[in-house]
This record gives C-alpha cells, sequence and structure tokens, in this order.
C-alpha cells in the first residue's frame, strides 16, 4: 500500500512512498473497517525515518 510522500521521500519519489505505520496503529490496520485502514494510508513524519543506501535523482520526462 502506498500514500502520498513526505518531504523526505518526495525528492526520490515525487509521487508515492509505501505506508510505514506507527506501532500503535497496528491493531487499527488489522481490524479496522474500510475508513479506518485508509485513515491510515498517510505519510509518515520525515523527521522519523531515513534514507539509507544510494539517492537517485528523480527521472525527468524520460
Amino acid at each position: 500500500m502506498t500514500c502520498d510522500p513526505n518531504d523526505l521521500v518526495a525528492p526520490i519519489h515525487p509521487k508515492a512512498m509505501i505506508t510505514i505505520l506507527h506501532p500503535n496503529d497496528h491493531e487499527q490496520w488489522l481490524t479496522g473497517g474500510y475508513d479506518d485502514i485508509v485513515a491510515l494510508q498517510r505519510p509518515y513524519p520525515a523527521e522519523q525515518i531515513t534514507v539509507r543506501g544510494p539517492v537517485f535523482p528523480t527521472r525527468s520526462g524520460r
């Protein structure tokens, strides 16, 4: 599942990022209804993650 990218991921992939769940949201993800799950598809806070490995420039019109 993907969501909109946060500020850290957007320069690498401007269209989407993988949905990352906070541990407190696991139960809601597994047992919630459709609206609950859709509400959890949001960008994870950029200040709480890091990018590791090579960072490739975003493809531009190629």
